[in-house]
């Protein structure tokens, strides 16, 4: 290892701190990807210490480690390392990552819980933790945004904060094409279209090292709980028929294992309510997650990850509720034609049908976009390594 004072460090900024699957794969790809290029220190980051190891995930320090500027080491990149991430405010991120902070921010959510939350996890120096615009940590780091979705601050005084981040970035990229559209319409900036990261997971993780749970071939069903209420009836039909016309088992995932996600309260409802048979897949850690998609005959749900992880393996998918605008979005960016966009939960058995009947694999195109998130990753490790 290089010693200390010339280590090239690089901080990975993360919504990492809870068990949201997606969220906890940025830094692990990033971090396997990079230390291919060269030594480079990592340091991961998140709004909060965290240590989700016995997940599988990498441990993190709280926002506040950025915000201390005499502790940063010279020259370090600072790396927004994916997700939904821009125009998330601190009082919503935090909901997340415990179910009492939840509570809080559904009962409280407003200006007096944000500047708050503000105040007590960002020093009051960040309105948007994952658009960092603090003159003092732009004057200390290089910055770079990698491959990230989302949207930006409607009132002008934020946007000018924002604008301040993005301009100073010397790598800006998004994951899809509302993003870019918007940081062009309003910032004057063109991003550069990239795949999201997850996309190389099947090379970290090949199929064949990861163990079936499920000996049988088996739709792999997720549902985000607030994303599914009242639809739970329809998607217990919907699951009926594809047991009943497709002969495939029903394999209950959980990728959301956090407050505000609560996917395993959707695999409860439906494991208790089903009167055909329903297997529970194991979902204690990442592998168990990633093994579940990557087995799948077709996975049906909600999560963005899900859909992305699917196309990483190249098997097919249904992404469902268009009122989960990233996944729509995403879809109509990288997903082959007939896997492309969200549909209603009354359609999930028919686009089963048609998409199963559709498939017949997309490996040029998985490899086409490995290939682009790795150029990415390439061009990161040449501003990090100045």
């Amino acid at each position: 290892m290089t010693d200390n004072v010339s280590a090239k460090h690089i901080y990975l900024l993360s919504a990492s701190d809870r068990f949201n699957y997606g969220d906890l794969l940025f830094p692990i790809v990033a971090k396997h990807e990079l230390a291919k290029l060269d030594d480079y220190v990592f340091h991961n980051v998140a709004t909060v210490d965290s240590n989700l190891t016995q997940y599988g995930a990498l441990p993190t320090n709280s926002y506040k480690v950025l915000l201390n500027y005499k502790k940063l080491p010279p020259n370090a990149t600072l790396l927004v390392a994916g997700g939904q991430v821009l125009n998330a405010d601190w009082s919503r991120l935090l909901s997340f990552i415990k179910p009492f902070y939840f509570s809080i921010y559904q009962k409280y959510q407003g200006k007096k819980l944000e500047k708050l939350a503000k105040w007590l996890f960002g020093r009051n120096q960040v309105s948007f933790p994952f658009m960092p615009s603090a003159p003092g940590l732009l004057d200390k780091m290089k910055l770079i945004y990698h491959a990230v979705g989302g949207g930006i601050p409607r009132k002008a005084k934020y946007r000018e904060e924002v604008s301040r981040s993005f301009k100073h970035a010397q790598y800006l990229s998004v994951r899809e094409c509302d993003a870019q559209r918007v940081i062009k319409n309003n910032f004057g900036l063109n991003a550069t279209l990239v795949p999201d990261s997850v996309m190389v997971l099947s090379d970290l993780y090949p199929k064949a090292s990861l163990p079936r749970s499920l000996n049988k071939p088996y739709a792999c069903v997720q549902f985000g709980f607030h994303k599914s209420q009242g639809k739970l009836e329809v998607v217990l039909n919907q699951l009926r028929k594809i047991y009943r016309q497709q002969g495939l088992a029903i394999g209950l995932l959980s990728i959301g294992n956090c407050a505000g996600h609560d996917d395993e309260m959707t695999v409860q409802w439906i494991k208790q309510n089903a009167d055909f048979p329903v297997h529970v897949l194991p979902c204690q850690t990442i592998d168990q997650i990633t093994s579940a998609i990557a087995h799948a005959e077709i996975y049906i749900g909600t999560s963005l990850h899900g859909v992305i992880v699917s196309m990483s393996y190249g098997n097919p998918f249904v992404a469902v509720n268009k009122q989960v605008k990233k996944v729509e979005a995403y879809t109509k960016a990288w997903a082959p034609e007939y896997l492309q966009g969200s549909i209603a939960f009354f359609r999930i058995a028919e686009t089963t049908k048609q998409r199963l009947a559709a498939h017949i694999g997309y490996p040029d195109l998985i490899q086409q976009q490995k290939q682009m998130v790795r150029e990415s990753f390439q061009r990161i490790h040449q501003i990090a390594a100045k």
